[in-house]
This record gives C-alpha cells, sequence and structure tokens, in this order.
C-alpha cells in the first residue's frame, strides 16, 4: 500500500517538544488571574482578582509566588510588560477613576507615569531594559497617541 502524499508544510513542521505548563495560582483570595508577559528569568506579569473583586497587578517569580503590587489608589491595576531587572510596566486607575500608566519596581513600588498634556487616561504596554515606557493616552482633544516615558 502506498502513503498518502505529505505537503510540503506538513513535512517542514518542525515536531513539538513535549513541555509542561505550570499553574501561578491566584492573589490572595482571589479565584482567577491572567498572565500576560514574562522575562528570561521566568518572572510573569499580569493581573488577578483579589478577595474583594477588583483586578490587581502582579509579579510572579518561582521563588516569591504571586505578589500583589497594588494600585494609583484606585481598584484596578494590570501588568501590561516586564524587562529583565524584574520592573513592571501597566495600567491603573488612581482614586479619582482616572487610567494612569504605571512602572513598578521592588524599590520603589508603584510610580505613576501621569498622562500626556491634558489628557486623562494613559495605558502602560511596553518597557524595555532602561526602564523606559511605552504604551498610548489621550490628549485633551480626545485623540489617542503613542507616548515613550523616559525615567
Amino acid at each position: 500500500m502506498l502513503a498518502a502524499p505529505v505537503a510540503a508544510a506538513e513535512a517542514a513542521a518542525p515536531a513539538l517538544s513535549a513541555g509542561t505548563m505550570q499553574d501561578l495560582g491566584t492573589l490572595s483570595g482571589g479565584t482567577s488571574s491572567v498572565g500576560r508577559a514574562i522575562n528570561d528569568q521566568g518572572q510573569v506579569a499580569g493581573y488577578g482578582d483579589t478577595a474583594d473583586g477588583s483586578d490587581h497587578a502582579f509579579l510572579w517569580s518561582a521563588s516569591d509566588g504571586m505578589q500583589d503590587l497594588g494600585t494609583l489608589g484606585g481598584t484596578v491595576s494590570s501588568g501590561q510588560a516586564i524587562n529583565e531587572h524584574g520592573q513592571v510596566a501597566g495600567l491603573s486607575n488612581t482614586a479619582d477613576g482616572s487610567l494612569h500608566a504605571f512602572l513598578w519596581s521592588g524599590s520603589g513600588g508603584m510610580q505613576d507615569l501621569g498622562t500626556l498634556s491634558g489628557g486623562l487616561t494613559s495605558l502602560g504596554q511596553a518597557l524595555n531594559e532602561q526602564g523606559q515606557g511605552a504604551g498610548y493616552g489621550d490628549t485633551a482633544d480626545g485623540s489617542m497617541h503613542a507616548f515613550l516615558w523616559t525615567p
């Protein structure tokens, strides 16, 4: 019996190695979590719900587990990016309900990156090894613009 011909794409596809999926858990009292970014050390940034149902940014590491990064005074935050130094960039609401980009570090905690001139909202989406953050925010006229934040 002749074997069926194999399509070129199938023949060229590499075999996947068997890997493992690790449950990172949840924040204390929470029931769900979402990983959004990972660095070369295996640290993960994301968000999870808390006992009161609000979402908080987290940093997970094999040595420390899931750490709640808090908020900028509001009830919601989300880690969106992580660099090789374990710094996390993301977004959080403030006490007045505004949404602001943040940069979190182990030594400085969560730092509010503010907004573009006249804008009310900013969201941190990326982070490099120098601690520069990128994302987007609204301007005074309501249009969205990309931003680069430098320490």
